[in-house]
């Protein structure tokens, strides 16, 4: 062979292959769709709605708050131990409220809540510049609510 044809060869195979593997990246990039977060598979409410018997396991959405409090009301049908969790901005305060009495949720934390009592959800923002969405998530645990402690 002619050195002419082997450069020339050797030019064609480097320029397929790097043809392949950028074709070969694409593909990768496309198909790789990111997961859809678990928040965003739960069932929802606005901390607008009056929330009653609520399902075993569902958020409440406080959307791009402004300073201020934003309050969310939530009656459950039963007795249960739950699981609460704040999703999302962590810079507001998030305290859940019966009566006279409050419960400061800081990261996550496992409560007994009683049925047939209107809880609040009360995030509190202060001004911190741009703010973003936050979740509170309840889920419904299979503890004897007899035996469970801390009630509240």
């Amino acid at each position: 062979m002619k050195p002419s044809f082997r450069r020339f060869k050797k030019r064609m195979f480097r320029s397929q292959t790097i043809r392949f593997i950028t074709l070969l990246l694409i593909i990768l990039f496309v198909a790789c769709k990111p997961e859809t977060p678990d928040y965003e598979k739960r069932f929802t409410y606005s901390y607008m709605e009056e929330i009653a018997n609520p399902p075993d396991d569902f958020l409440i959405l406080f959307n791009n708050q402004p300073v201020g409090q934003k309050i969310a009301k939530i009656t459950f049908n039963s007795d249960a131990v739950w699981h609460l969790e704040r999703i999302g901005d962590l810079r507001g305060t998030v305290t859940i409220k019966k009566n006279l009495n409050y419960h400061n949720l800081n990261m996550s934390d496992t409560l007994g809540l009683y049925g047939g009592f209107q809880y609040e959800v009360v995030l509190s923002n202060v001004p911190y510049g741009e703010s973003q969405d936050v979740y509170v998530g309840f889920k419904k645990l299979n503890s004897d609510f007899g035996s469970f402690e801390p009630k509240f």
